[in-house]
């Protein structure tokens, strides 16, 4: 058996894939596994194109999705009996993951309102031009304390993505 750090077997996979990918695209082009050839009336043929093993790639296909798939397991196993240690408590890889998931979305959407809501006054005269008003528009919560929130939010997510590096560069699996 092959030992790997948890990293080494998620580059391995991205490899594998990419071949998959490359493979199964081949296999899809029809021109790759129809054969085109000119039949003579004497018997003699004359092939137009080249096509691909259509039984050798059809292996390799599936044998590369098993190999994919048992690594996959193994990299989630691993993510789920391995913990980490971060300021606010012990999580499983797999909850790190989750919770830094969680973040990085909670984090956009509140950068997202914190970039486009906006402060405005602006001045109006009634109908019959006798009195002068303004319209006020602001937001109803501090900035400031939003700012600050996700800020701590991203302090979090980074020592959850150091912690995670770390491990995953550090714990061994076995991949065959």
């Amino acid at each position: 058996m092959e030992k790997s750090t948890i990293s080494q077997a998620m580059l391995k996979v991205s490899e594998l894939e990419r071949i998959y990918r490359d493979k199964m695209y081949k296999m899809m082009d029809l021109e790759n596994i129809i054969q085109e050839y000119i039949l003579e009336s004497d018997g003699s043929r004359h092939d137009c194109n080249e096509v691909v093993d259509f039984n050798r790639e059809f292996e390799l296909i599936i044998e590369l999705g098993e190999e994919i798939s048992q690594i996959k397991t193994k990299i989630s196993k691993a993510n789920n009996e391995n913990y980490i240690e971060t300021k606010t408590g012990r999580l499983s890889l797999q909850g790190a993951l989750n919770k830094i998931k969680y973040l990085r979305g909670q984090v956009n959407n509140f950068e997202h309102i914190l970039e486009n809501v906006k402060s405005s006054k602006e001045r109006k005269v009634d109908a019959a031009a006798t009195s002068v008003y303004y319209k006020v528009k602001e937001p109803n919560f501090n900035k400031k304390d939003l700012k600050k929130y996700l800020e701590d939010r991203n302090e979090e997510i980074l020592e959850l993505e150091i912690a995670l590096n770390k491990a995953n560069n550090e714990i061994l699996i076995d991949i065959d």
